[in-house]
């Protein structure tokens, strides 16, 4: 005859691995949303050709996403005055405009920081969630610099920060990687004075779109707000 003690524990295993399978179903259904809803958009345009030209390297891009993880992100973790989940870095190269930015994408095969093409950022944006802000004391003198740090994250395939641990740089998360650039390579952010601004500073989207610092170049809230 089991022990209580032995139950407990019985109990306790059979309860994690309902929650480990209750997570990864969750995860599977959620993909699968996600990609149906990515596909049936796919074909809207979200910024025309004549506003894509609008956009210079060190832009800040911010969308949201589709899915359950998304809208729980917008919920929980985002008080600013835009409904957003993610951040990009707009780079303009000869070949075109890329989004370098932290990302973790089963159905894209990713776990790290990225170039992507701007089209394919675009396309898994809800259309009615995007906006670009232009940070008004970056000057294009930053652009090499910028450029190198990022090249250095994918070179060195630096991976997703699921845990969201933002003391610990060797992986990152979408604004924890746009905050410590904008920090510590490019002088655009003062360091914080406590640890309050601190965990305020890399748990909220909005430092990196506030008036004060930064100017809209593009946004959709406003296109559809009218």
């Amino acid at each position: 005859m089991l022990s209580k003690r032995n139950i407990k524990i019985i109990a306790a295993f059979i309860s994690l691995i309902l929650i480990v399978l209750a997570v990864f179903f969750f995860q599977r259904i959620d993909e699968k949303v996600e990609s149906q809803m990515i596909e049936n958009e796919r074909d809207l345009v979200r910024m025309s050709s004549q506003e894509v030209l609008q956009l210079k390297t060190g832009d800040l891009i911010f969308r949201k996403g589709y899915g359950m993880v998304s809208q729980w992100v917008s919920t929980y973790l985002e008080h600013g005055p835009y409904d957003l989940t993610h951040v990009g870095i707009v780079m303009v190269r000869p070949s075109g405009v890329f989004v370098a930015h932290a990302l973790s994408s089963k159905k894209m095969k990713v776990n790290g920081v990225i170039i992507q093409p701007l089209n394919e950022f675009l396309q898994a944006s809800n259309p009615e969630n995007i906006l670009v802000v232009r940070w008004k004391n970056y000057s294009s003198a930053m652009d090499s610099g910028l450029w190198s740090s990022v090249n250095t994250y994918v070179r060195e395939k630096t991976p997703f920060d699921k845990e969201a641990d933002y003391d610990d740089s060797s992986a990152l998360y979408c604004n924890e990687m746009i905050v410590k650039l904008w920090m510590n390579e490019l002088g655009l952010i003062d360091p914080p004075k406590n640890s309050i601004e601190k965990k305020y500073r890399f748990h909220n989207l909005s430092v990196l779109y506030e008036p004060s610092s930064t100017d809209i170049i593009f946004s959709t809230f406003q296109r559809y707000d009218d």
